[in-house]
C-alpha cells in the first residue's frame, strides 16, 4: 500500500484539526485516505480520531481488534506529541539534542517538566510548526493507519524504540516486559510494548507494526489485513486459571427453589420472606439491597418484608443471581468486597441510564442484576493471579498506556470478562447475564439484540473510569451513546456529573 500523498487540509473547528474531510460522516471509500494534522490531543481530537477508527473498522468487520488497535494509536499518538514537545523543550533550554552527552544530562529534566507543565509544553508546538498527521485508508487486503510527526529522531531515541520492538518480539507475556522496566530511563516502553503484544494477540503478527525516522520526519504505521485469525499464545496459562473454575461451588439450590417459588401463581411477598429467612446471610444481603444507591427511597428499610416490596418479587428473581454470587464468593475471595462496590455503583448509573433509555420494569431490573453480575471474573482473577494483576492495576494509574482490560490479555491471556462469562456458564446464568459479564468492555461486538443491556453496563464502568480519571469520554463509542439516548459527548458529561452527584449524597 503506497504511502498518502501530500494534500490539502482545511481546518474544520468542530473537529478541531485540520483534514481533507468534509465531517465525520465522510464516505469511506477504498483507496481514498482520510487526513488528519493537529498539534496537540484535545478532546475534539480524540472524539474525531476514535469515531473515525470504528467506522473503519466496522466497515471493514473488523472491530475484533479494536482495543488493540486503539491503544496502539493512542500510544503513537503520544509518543508522536511527547517528541515534538521534545525538541521545544532542547531549544528553549539552548541545548543540541543530537548530542548524546546533552541528551543524557537533561532527559530527566524533560520528563518531570513535561509531566508537570504538559498543557504548557503542547500549546507551543503550533508556534514551533510540530505537528502529527494521522491518516487511514484501506484496499480489499489491507487496512492501513499511519501516524507521522515533522521530526526526524536521534540516533538515541531511534535505537531505544527499535529495541523495544525486537525485545516485544521476544516477551511471552507482559510479566517479563515488567522485570525490564526498572532499567528504563525515561519510563516509556512497557506502552510499546504492551500495544504490540496486544495486537499480536488479536492475531496481527509481528510485521502489523512499522517504524522509520529519516529526512526530518517519523513514521509509524499499523497494518490490519482483511482476515484476522486470533491464535493465542498462553494456552498453559488460561489453562490454569480455567482450571480454576471447576473448584467453585455449584449454584445453590435453596436459591433455585426460591426462584421457582417466585413464578408460581399464588406466591406472595410473605411466603417468599418466610423461605429467605431461613437463609440468615441471604436475609442480610437483600436487606443491603434494599438500602443500596440503587433502590433506597427515603428511610432505611429495617424489615425483610418491606426490602422485599421495595425490590418486587419478579425484581428479586433476576437480582437473586447476583445475591447468591455474593454469599458464594465474598468470603472465599479478599477481592470480592471493592469489586462489589464497583458493581453497586455501575447498578445505580446503569438504573439511571435505562430509565433515559425508557426501559420497562422488566428490563430495568434485568439491567441491574446484570450490572451487579458483570465483574465477577475480575474477582476471580485478582484471587487466582494476583501478582500480575497488582502489577497492571499499578502500571494503568501511573502511565499513559491502554486500558486495563487490554493489559490483563497481554499479561495473563484471559481477561477477567471472558472468564467471568464461563463462571456464568458453569452456574446457569441466563445468556443475558453471561453476554454481560463476557462484552461489557468491548460493546461494538455484542449481538444486538443484547446491547439494550450491554451499552448501558459499558457506559456505566465508562462513567466510574472517567470519574477516577482512568478514562475520557472521548474513547467511548458514538454507537453506544446514541443508543443510551446521548445526542453529544458533552451532554453526556454533564450526565455523568450530575448522576456521580447523587451517587455521592446516599
Amino acid at each position: 500500500m503506497a504511502s498518502p500523498k501530500a494534500v490539502a487540509l482545511e481546518f474544520k473547528r468542530e473537529l478541531g484539526l485540520h483534514t481533507n474531510i468534509e465531517d465525520i460522516n465522510h464516505p469511506i471509500v477504498e483507496n481514498a485516505p482520510f487526513h488528519f494534522k493537529f498539534f496537540q490531543i484535545t478532546d475534539e481530537v480524540e472524539n474525531t480520531l476514535f469515531q473515525i477508527l470504528d467506522r473503519f473498522l466496522l466497515q471493514l468487520d473488523l472491530i475484533i481488534v479494536r482495543d488493540s488497535v486503539l491503544a496502539a494509536m493512542k500510544e503513537t499518538v503520544t509518543n508522536a506529541i511527547k517528541a515534538n514537545a521534545k525538541r521545544v523543550f532542547f531549544k528553549n533550554k539552548e541545548t543540541d539534542i543530537s548530542n548524546e552527552k546533552e541528551y543524557e544530562s537533561i532527559i530527566n529534566d524533560f520528563k518531570s517538566t513535561y509531566l508537570a507543565n504538559r498543557d504548557e509544553i503542547e500549546e507551543s508546538l503550533q508556534k514551533n510548526n510540530y505537528g502529527v498527521f494521522v491518516s487511514f485508508i484501506h484496499n480489499r487486503s489491507l487496512m492501513r493507519i499511519r501516524i507521522m510527526n515533522n521530526v526526524q529522531l536521534t540516533p538515541i531515541e531511534a535505537d531505544r524504540i527499535k529495541e523495544r520492538i525486537s525485545k516485544a518480539k521476544t516477551y511471552n507475556d507482559l510479566a517479563d516486559a515488567f522485570m525490564d522496566m526498572s532499567n528504563e530511563q525515561e519510563g516509556a516502553g512497557l506502552g510499546l510494548i504492551m500495544t504490540l503484544m496486544m495486537l499480536r494477540n488479536d492475531g496481527l503478527g509481528d510485521s502489523a507494526f512499522k517504524f522509520e525516522s529519516g529526512e526530518n520526519k517519523t513514521v509509524f504505521m499499523i497494518d490490519i489485513p482483511a482476515k484476522v485469525s486470533k491464535e493465542n499464545i498462553q494456552l498453559e496459562k488460561i489453562d490454569h486459571i480455567v482450571s480454576q473454575i471447576d473448584h467453585l461451588p455449584t449454584f445453590p439450590k435453596s436459591i433455585k427453589d426460591i426462584q421457582d417459588a417466585i413464578d408460581k401463581p399464588n406466591s406472595s411477598i410473605g411466603t417468599i420472606a418466610e423461605m429467605i429467612k431461613r437463609d440468615i446471610a441471604l436475609s442480610a444481603n437483600i436487606l443491603k439491597l434494599s438500602n443500596s444507591a440503587a433502590f433506597r427511597r427515603g428511610g432505611k428499610v429495617e424489615s425483610l418484608d418491606r426490602a422485599i416490596q421495595l425490590i418486587g418479587l419478579k425484581e428479586l428473581q433476576t437480582l437473586l443471581y447476583s445475591l447468591a454470587t455474593k454469599q458464594m464468593l465474598e468470603d472465599k475471595f479478599p477481592a470480592f468486597t471493592a469489586i462489589w462496590e464497583k458493581s453497586n455503583e455501575s447498578a445505580f448509573y446503569c438504573k439511571s441510564i435505562g430509565q433515559r433509555m425508557g426501559m420497562n420494569k422488566s428490563d430495568l431490573s434485568n439491567l441491574i442484576a446484570a450490572s451487579l453480575l458483570h465483574d465477577i471474573g475480575e474477582i476471580l482473577l485478582l484471587s487466582f493471579d494476583k501478582h500480575h494483576m497488582n502489577k497492571i492495576k499499578t502500571f494503568s494509574n501511573t502511565r499513559e498506556i491502554a486500558s486495563t482490560i487490554s493489559m490483563e490479555e497481554s499479561a495473563i491471556g484471559i481477561t477477567h470478562s471472558k472468564l467471568g462469562a464461563m463462571v456464568g456458564e458453569k452456574w446457569g446464568f441466563p445468556i443475558l447475564y453471561t453476554k454481560a459479564m463476557e462484552y461489557h468492555h468491548r460493546p461494538l461486538l455484542v449481538d444486538e439484540v443484547y446491547t439494550d443491556i450491554i451499552y448501558p453496563i459499558y457506559l456505566s464502568d465508562m462513567m466510574i473510569a472517567i470519574n477516577s480519571k482512568e478514562a475520557k469520554s472521548s474513547e467511548i463509542p458514538a454507537e453506544v451513546l446514541k443508543l443510551c439516548k446521548f445526542q453529544s459527548k458533552s451532554e453526556f458529561d454533564s450526565f455523568r456529573t450530575k448522576i456521580k452527584e447523587q451517587y455521592s449524597s446516599y
